[in-house]
């Protein structure tokens, strides 16, 4: 084979610089002198990361620091324990407990000296030990603070109506609008105790005062039919954080008509008075004749506080649609972070967070009218009685203006906060990472979800056990948060990853696993656990916690093999940061306000087997193109289609840009549209958008009446991964690099599958089985190729998941094997079942009898003996055995544990064989076992509520156990311990 060259190594692509830094200079030096193809190089460099994945590639987490109750030997510990089971970073976020969880002790005063002395700890031990560092720009969430003044906070739009008679000489206060005039529904968390106080207290502050005259009889924007959407329309709607995306959107897109009894008001004779308005209200002003309506514009604060901060740091929340809002917590906490970090800003304090959107929905800023005219290029002031259900111009006029108000509200957000909030971090030479896509607390705050992410460095969701934040089997924001990295071109897609409301530390690595595979599907590549919460040895186990999350820290119970599980997520995560995503329809999301984007789901007019991405309008003009009839971004990520909304409008710079796509090759889905939904430069938009939908519309590139799954099978594009088997659910992801295609595959029912997989792979690929659980590659399956695709049969276990890499080669790179380990006890027969009594040793330290002998494998939590009844922690068991008949040569032999409660370790003669966390329960004893005298051990670790819930039986002083975390003593036992039946397979 010919060498390669250091130039050409350099070249190949942006996958060998992402795996450099796992190889040592030696290793790096002896891969330029062996003798590789591009292709073989790639490969080695792919296997390398996978098998020993670099720090880029670890988990994160969540590493609370509750009432600042932490302490130097704590700080070092953590860190510690963190890089040493695999994590790459933490998340420090200061604040007090909470979601139902009892006192914490209180440490040092947020940013008191004792508080900045730990700080900079943190950093330097970060750094000693190579871990990344972001900080929550906040104590709780979101920002906000003691320094926020009211004038900086969240602002609500308010309206008062006042009635003139005229000719007369006015001279007095205008009345103020009620302190919740259209927000009857508001149910807003952390600002409860301000929607119903005196104006006076809400800091109410005045845009503007107009005038017009009164029309009888004008049928109000509020009543008939149009009343169901005017609260949405005009952004004064409440709604759950786990509203869907449609529920949210569909409410301000229901088209408004005329009515019969509409008496309109022309705008051209509403009378801008606010010139005439002192700043306590007083108006003076010669009222012409007839009847007059004078609209007072203004706002209050929401009252939205900073949601379980620190006394001394809990204050308002910032104004999100005004940089000032930013500015003001970077000046008051962000300057002080930076420069308590010294030497240390950039190394290991990488950067700053803002974590999910939990404010309500504030509407309104001060300088909301500037903004409005800079974006949308016309006064906004003629219309601002729309708000109060005036018919302005007409119905359609009306629903214009208040389609560019949510809009504009929108892009207060992404430029004003997230945009503004990334600059002022790179300024500083940070990153920035935000879930700026929510879920946010009211449903309904009127953002573009996908602009918002694309500011930030480091674009993040959330996803949650059980059914938080879980839609139709998929999590809220996954594909929303995915999304936005692919189409912006980010590499790292992160996430709050596996917070939970379930019963405190329940969870063992085997049920995280299919959670995190859900996620790992919908495009999820950079999990931050949550939760890490700081710990303090003095303050015993499991310590103090907060009320959600999945606990995660040095003192859970089976910490000591945590390292595997992380293993098991940083090999996914390596190989998911590869390449690019693979898609084939990009899905146009519109371009209104609200805009959010639905979980992963299967469209019914697309089908099973195809992936795609959703887009929004900002990346629409100004990242896509076409390259060879293919939908591109400048990333590199392409599509073979682009499917439109199912509306009848669209702004003109929208159609001008599919025109100018259209041209140059792409293929549009999506109906015809009818009129520009802004009024900018109406009418005269909708006269040029009815010509481009003439000239378009008509081509053979935009298409209308079928469906995208027949056009991209009409283009000879089959779908990219299909299964056999109605009653199975294999979902999988796809990524691709120079030289290899990398599926990741996961069975989603806790059932057995047995299926063929078929995959759009070309010949000239050959397909590895990647075991991310523990990281073998095994030996190639069986498979048969034809017509650009290869079918593999597959057996799944429950929850079961495996990295299928096609690689590009001339030749097979394994040699191919009927059955492979991944199949688990799927063809396997049973050679001997290790029976009789077992030498168990619990530790004393946590109640347990040092050494028992079990008669039969049994459930430590239906022991007679409370010392094994209410044990949490390690077991030992040992045993002696033989076998039945003389080892037969040339079998692979394993050992299965059978029902493990939760996690094992297991040595067989001196020879340790690994940490077993999830199913199948087997090791590979092939190269262990002799025919007598067999000596075998094996670690079992359950989980901490046993001894919790024993614990509550008994006095304080008695408690082996610490922690605010409520048990009771009637609170239902976890099965725990071996379970069986330990027996010997043969393959």
């Amino acid at each position: 084979m010919p060498n390669l060259n250091r130039r050409k190594f350099i070249q190949i692509s942006s996958l060998v610089a992402a795996n450099m830094a796992v190889f040592s200079l030696n290793s790096k030096a002896s891969i330029f002198d062996e003798k590789l193809t591009e292709e073989e190089l790639t490969l080695k460099l792919l296997k390398a990361g996978f098998t020993n994945p670099p720090d880029s590639a670890k988990a994160s987490c969540y590493w609370w620091w509750f009432n600042s109750l932490v302490d130097e030997e704590g700080i070092s510990l953590d860190l510690a324990e963190f890089k040493a089971k695999g994590m790459g970073g933490v998340l420090l976020i200061n604040s007090i407990s909470g979601f139902g969880s009892g006192p914490i002790p209180e440490g040092p005063k947020f940013l008191s000296d004792e508080w900045r002395s730990l700080f900079r700890h943190a950093l330097k031990e970060a750094d000693r030990h190579g871990i990344e560092v972001g900080v929550n720009l906040s104590t709780g969430w979101a920002m906000g603070g003691t320094w926020i003044k009211p004038e900086d906070s969240g602002r609500w739009l308010l309206q008062a109506k006042t009635r003139l008679s005229g000719p007369a000489r006015f001279s007095g206060k205008l009345p103020l609008p009620g302190s919740r005039d259209g927000y009857d529904n508001a149910k807003q968390l952390f600002i409860k105790d301000y929607i119903d106080l005196p104006m006076e207290q809400l800091d109410y502050r005045d845009t503007s005062v107009v005038a017009y005259k009164e029309i009888p009889g004008a049928l109000s924007l509020k009543d008939g039919d149009r009343a169901r959407s005017f609260a949405a329309k005009s952004n004064r709607l409440d709604a759950s954080s786990h509203a869907e995306a449609a529920e949210v959107m569909e409410p301000t897109l229901l088209p408004w008509t005329a009515s019969a009894d509409d008496k309109p008001v022309s705008s051209s004779d509403v009378i801008d008075l606010t010139s005439k308005v002192t700043t306590d209200g007083q108006l003076e002003w010669d009222v012409p004749e007839g009847n007059w309506i004078l609209i007072r514009t203004g706002h209050r604060m929401t009252g939205a506080r900073t949601a379980y901060a620190l006394p001394e740091a809990a204050g308002l929340e910032i104004d999100w649609l005004d940089k000032k809002g930013v500015e003001r917590q970077f000046e008051h906490l962000g300057n002080i972070l930076l420069k308590e970090a010294g030497e240390f800003k950039g190394k290991s304090l990488k950067y700053f967070h803002d974590d999910s959107f939990e404010d309500g929905f504030p509407n309104w800023t001060a300088e909301f009218l500037k903004h409005f005219k800079g974006y949308r290029g016309y006064d906004a002031t003629p219309y601002l009685p729309v708000f109060a259900g005036v018919v302005i111009d007409s119905a359609e006029i009306s629903e214009r203006f208040l389609y560019d108000y949510r809009k504009t509200v929108a892009d207060c957000m992404a430029d004003g906060h997230y945009k503004r909030f990334a600059e002022l971090c790179h300024e500083n030479g940070l990153q920035v990472q935000s879930e700026a896509g929510g879920p946010s607390w009211s449903g309904t705050m009127c953002m573009d979800a996908l602009k918002n992410l694309g500011r930030m460095d480091l674009p993040m969701g959330e996803f949650w056990q059980g059914k938080t934040f879980v839609q139709h089997d998929q999590n809220q924001v996954g594909k929303l948060v995915a999304s936005a990295a692919h189409i912006y071109g980010k590499k790292k897609v992160s996430a709050e990853a596996l917070t939970s409301f379930k019963p405190h530390w329940s969870d063992s690595p085997e049920s995280l696993k299919p959670v995190a595979d859900r996620a790992f599907c919908e495009g999820i590549n950079r999990f931050v656990i949550h939760t890490s919460t700081a710990t303090r040895p003095r303050d015993g186990k499991p310590g103090y916690e907060y009320g959600a999350g999945t606990h995660f820290n040095r003192n859970i119970t089976w910490w000591e093999k945590a390292g595997s599980f992380l293993d098991y997520v940083n090999r996914c995560q390596y190989l998911l940061q590869s390449g690019l995503f693979v898609a084939d329809v990009l899905y146009y999301n519109g371009d209104w306000a609200p805009n959010l984007v639905a979980p992963k789901r299967t469209d019914p007019a697309l089908g099973k087997g195809y992936d795609y991405d959703v887009c929004n309008e900002e990346v629409l003009l100004t990242r896509l193109s076409v390259k060879n009839k293919r939908i591109v971004l400048p990333d590199g990520m392409s599509y073979a289609l682009m499917v439109l909304p199912e509306v009848s409008f669209m702004p003109l710079p929208v159609a001008k840009k599919i025109r100018e796509l259209v041209k140059a090759g792409a293929t549009i889905i999506g109906p015809k549209p009818v009129k520009d939904p802004g009024l900018k430069n109406y009418p005269q938009c909708d006269k040029e958008l009815d010509q481009i939908a003439e000239e378009i519309w008509g081509s053979a590139a935009v298409i209308t009446g079928q469906t995208v799954r027949a056009v991209l099978l009409n283009k000879g594009i089959v779908p990219d991964f299909e299964y056999t088997g109605e009653a199975n659910y294999i979902d999988f992801i796809h990524r691709t690099t120079k030289d290899a295609e990398i599926y990741f595959l996961a069975n989603r029912k806790e059932a057995a599958a047995k299926t063929t997989c078929t995959f759009r792979v070309s010949t000239g690929y050959h397909p590895q089985l990647w075991d991310a659980v523990s990281g073998r590659i095994l030996p190639m399956p069986v498979y048969k190729a034809a017509k650009g695709r290869i079918a593999i049969e597959f057996d799944f276990l429950p929850h079961h998941s495996i990295f299928v890499i096609f690689v590009k080669s001339a030749r097979p790179v394994l040699k191919p094997a009927d059955e492979w380990l991944f199949q688990g006890r799927l063809g396997l027969a049973l050679l001997q079942e290790i029976k009789g009594t077992w030498e168990v040793s619990f530790d004393p330290k946590w109640g347990g009898p040092e050494r028992v002998t079990f008669n039969s494998l049994q459930d430590w939590s239906k022991s007679e003996d409370e010392r094994i009844r209410y044990y949490s922690g390690k077991a030992v068991y040992r045993k002696q055995f033989d076998l039945d008949m003389p080892l037969a040569k040339g079998k692979q032999l394993f050992l299965d544990l059978g029902v493990v409660k939760n996690i094992a370790s297991v040595k067989l003669n001196g020879k340790d064989l690994g940490t077993i966390w999830t199913a199948p329960w087997m090791v590979d004893i092939s190269g262990a076992l002799k025919t007598s005298g067999n000596q075998l051990e094996i670690e079992i670790i359950n989980l901490w509520p046993n001894r919790l819930i024993g614990d509550a039986a008994l006095p304080i002083e008695k408690r082996l156990t610490n922690t605010n975390i409520i048990f009771k003593k009637e609170d239902k036992l976890l099965s725990s311990g071996l379970l069986g039946p330990v027996s010997i397979q043969v393959r």
